[in-house]
């Protein structure tokens, strides 16, 4: 007879690797979740990573399909390859091979950047099915990007595609860490809204209750906000305000039918970032650009799915196999 098969997503963070078992049909059958202790080293990563996935692999009712890895830094998909991921601390990790090494079966093994997996779990289960055109932007440490054009995930020649976190917005703008100067990122982003509000705190604002700005969070300024504070809402305006002059720019280049936000500090400041977006949309793209683009949230429940996809995604994994 003919069973259906599951797929493993891992969510490879700098704080925590996310890992699930997933139906073809976008149902998460098992979720995990641990610390990736980065600090440990790469080799330590690497052995959580392949605990994680046997542990789903043990959980599974069904066969396996493939893994599916979505990591920070810059990904070589074909060799399976992670390089100057930051957060981890990695310069050059050979991730695919490292783990195939660890684990007690055959498996294939796909890796892509985190935020173009995200793209692709869209596409295939969220918020981007349907729509051949649009593009993922992740908030949370960072700003991150996924672009599918056609249908297609677009990688670039590099494979750095859609690093839009690091369009520098402002070339006299205060310095990055990737060495450029006024990047998006240092705005729409967790740390960049602390950074705003800490500046209003020191020219005399106040935010909320909060006046010392070591006590600053991205949490407190969206409850500040939601309590109409002004100083609050205005950090969060000129984060939209600066994710609208990013999305102009995909705008002219891709001319997508949809932008998906994602991320957890995406979802929870949605509703603050987005009207600001839309301004600046409406001050940098023409009508024809504008004519029926969505901004919506991602509707994906868990931040490995997309990693799932790449699994889908590759020809040698079918979704169904004869018993």
């Amino acid at each position: 007879m003919t069973i259906e098969m599951a797929a493993i997503g891992v969510d490879l963070g700098a704080t925590k690797i996310a890992s699930a078992l997933v139906s073809a049909h976008g149902d998460v059958l098992a979720a995990r979740q641990t610390q990736t202790q980065s600090v440990e080293g790469s080799e330590a990563v690497l052995d959580r990573l392949a605990a994680e996935i046997e542990a789903l692999i043990f959980e599974a009712r069904c066969p396996v399909a493939g893994v599916g890895i979505g990591s920070p830094g810059v990904v070589d998909p074909v060799n399976g390859i992670v390089r100057g991921a930051v957060n981890l601390n990695w310069d050059e990790v050979h991730l695919v091979a490292g783990l195939q090494a660890r684990l007690t079966g055959e498996l294939p093994i796909f890796v892509q950047k985190d935020t173009n997996a995200s793209a692709l779990g869209e596409l295939f289960f969220g918020a981007g099915q349907g729509c051949q055109d649009f593009v993922y932007l992740s908030i949370g440490s960072g700003l991150g990007g996924g672009v599918i054009a056609n249908g297609q995930l677009v990688i670039g020649a590099n494979g750095i595609a859609a690093e839009l976190g690091h369009l520098s917005l402002d070339p006299e703008g205060p310095p990055c860490i990737c060495g450029l100067r006024g990047c998006a990122e240092l705005t729409v982003s967790g740390p960049g809204m602390v950074n705003l509000a800490r500046q209003r705190l020191n020219s005399g604002a106040r935010i909320g209750e909060i006046c010392d700005p070591d006590e600053l969070t991205p949490a407190g300024i969206l409850e500040a906000a939601g309590r109409g504070d002004a100083a609050a809402l205005s950090v969060l305006a000129r984060a939209g305000s600066d994710l609208g002059a990013v999305m102009a720019a995909c705008t002219a280049v891709l001319n997508p039918q949809r932008y998906v936000i994602g991320g957890g500090l995406g979802l929870a400041a949605f509703d603050y970032i987005v009207p600001a977006a839309r301004r600046e949309l409406e001050r940098r793209v023409t009508p024809a650009g504008m004519r029926r683009l969505e901004i919506v949230p991602s509707l994906l429940p868990s931040s490995a799915m997309g990693a799932a996809c790449l699994v889908w995604q590759s020809k040698g994994a079918e979704k169904c196999v004869e018993y």
